[in-house]
């Protein structure tokens, strides 16, 4: 794939206009690293490095044209094109967008917002539509999706930089998928990074707001308007009917309306407040749910294999944007209730044991308050959590998970999530401060064991009829990363090992 110059800086504020607008450019890199002969280098400032200082290795490399921020560029001629931005990070969706020929334009493209449930409800809608018989792509913390094709995030980065994501919106649009659902991070939103610029959303979901990921954005109220944007992107590709979608049990859910364009069609969905897609008679478990859902196309019961309440929500985010889609109900129902669980999102495992093991993402205070306090009331035995703390993190977040796990859980299985540098059993330590602070005792209330398979086969070994076994922390994650080796891992798998091991098949 190539086009020239002239066509990369399409739609782009430049400072002047560059010489050799008709050199051919064959890529587009903003890792000097990554440069290939052809490419354009766009040098970026982050948090650790600045690009500008690496345009010459650029170069070198065989970059034919370099892109350079104006407020951090005060260097000489190149010997290449040289083309001045206001802000080369902003302007690198721009790049990125016409260097893969705006395939969003070719995609029906969904965007999913909010602090809790991103990845799960962008399955979901994936799963979903499929079901109604359209062809997917999908972009998620968990796994990326083309087609037919599905395969891990292994980046560990919710959502991609914008050539990644542009380079996937373009295998979507060659292998003939009718949608791309993309999970909207407030990081991606905001202006500052601008990674979901020139994906042409035409339906934007918004989940549900906490107070998170302030030390990025500031304060709340900032927070909450970079997610907003992407109700404000809705319809920029002028293509037709655009969709804002948002939880009317969430006090701002008006908030993200209003930001969306006045000819975007509102649909609400919750649980507690009324709502054009609202549920009834929710019955939820560590098994799963049912419930009879009323919608603006009609009544369905659903009996989903997703635990918990919050999954509820999910589904019903899940279903409005289907039902927006044309996706006939009954269709859509039967499809939720087909989905067995999302990799590491709330994820039963089950081999026919008498109790039940769920495998969570969730991985600090918040997230351990939300899924043991809705867990605690639904689990008719004991709570058998086994968790860990990331290395070379917020260390303070250690003894408050262990204390509300303490709290909700009878038996806490200490292990390790990602140690890094540090020592596993001093982050052990920390977590079993917090366990002490809640009434635990070492031994009986809480064990520490190192090894993460150990630490599961001995929650499988101790559960009983009615217990449940909550692994939290490693979720969908490939890898646990040690100091000086990283080893491959599989938390769902490493259950069923252990299950087997129990004799359960």
């Amino acid at each position: 794939m190539s086009i020239t110059l002239r066509e990369m800086l399409r739609g782009l504020d430049t400072s002047d206009a560059p010489k050799g607008r008709d050199t051919p450019i064959f890529g587009l890199a903003y890792d000097s690293r990554q440069v290939r002969p052809g490419w354009l280098f766009v040098a970026i400032r982050g948090f650790h490095a600045d690009g500008h200082q690496y345009v010459a290795q650029a170069v070198e490399a065989g970059a034919t044209a370099v892109v350079a921020d104006l407020r951090y560029w005060a260097g000489a001629e190149i010997g290449v094109p040289l083309i001045r931005v206001a802000d080369s990070r902003v302007a690198l969706a721009a790049l990125a967008a016409n260097f893969y020929q705006r395939p969003g334009l070719s995609l029906r493209t969904v965007g999913i917002t909010g602090t809790k449930g991103k990845s799960t409800t962008t399955d979901l809608v994936s799963q979903i539509l499929e079901g109604g018989g359209f062809s997917t792509g999908m972009i998620s913390t968990v796994d990326f999706k083309v087609g037919a094709r599905r395969w891990p995030n292994s980046t560990r980065q919710s959502t991609p930089e914008a050539p990644e994501i542009q380079g996937l919106l373009r295998e979507m649009a060659d292998a003939g998928c009718d949608y791309a659902v993309i999970e909207a991070t407030s990081h991606a939103l905001s202006a500052r990074w601008n990674r979901l610029g020139g994906c042409y959303f035409d339906v934007a979901v918004f989940l549900n707001i906490t107070h998170e990921h302030l030390d990025y954005h500031g304060s709340f109220e900032q927070y909450r308007a970079d997610k907003t944007r992407l109700f404000e992107m809705l319809g920029e590709g002028e293509q037709g009917d655009v969709w804002a979608i948002a939880n009317a049990d969430t006090p701002s859910h008006a908030y993200f309306l209003a930001a969306a364009p006045a000819r975007a069609r509102r649909l609400t969905f919750g649980v507690q407040a009324s709502a054009d897609v609202r549920a009834h008679e929710v019955a939820a478990g560590p098994g799963g749910a049912t419930l009879r859902v009323t919608t603006p196309w009609g009544e369905a019961r659903l009996r989903l294999q997703l635990p918990g309440s919050f999954n509820v929500s999910n589904a019903l985010a899940a279903l409005s944007v289907a039902l927006s889609q044309g996706v006939p109900l009954g269709r859509a129902a039967a499809a939720l209730e087909a989905v067995p669980g999302i990799r590491g999102r709330m994820q039963p495992v089950n081999m026919g044991q008498p109790f039940d093991v769920i495998v969570d993402y969730a991985h600090n205070p918040d997230s351990f308050d939300q899924v043991l306090g809705m867990l605690r009331p639904l689990t008719p035995g004991r709570i058998i959590a086994v968790f860990g703390s990331a290395g070379e993190r917020d260390r303070a977040k250690r003894p408050i998970q262990g204390a509300i796990a303490g709290r909700y859980a009878d038996l806490l299985v200490l292990t390790d999530e990602d140690p890094r540098g540090e020592d596993p059993a001093a982050i052990i330590a920390e977590i079993a401060e917090g366990a002490e602070q809640a009434g635990k005792r070492a031994g009986d209330g809480y064990l520490c064991i190192s090894d993460r398979a150990e630490a599961i086969r001995t929650a499988m070994a101790a559960a009983r009829p009615g217990d449940l076994v909550l692994l939290l922390g490693k979720g969908h994650e490939g890898n646990i990363i040690y100091a000086g080796s990283t080893i491959p891992w599989d938390e769902a798998e490493s259950a069923r090992d252990a299950l087997r091991a129990l004799g359960y098949v």
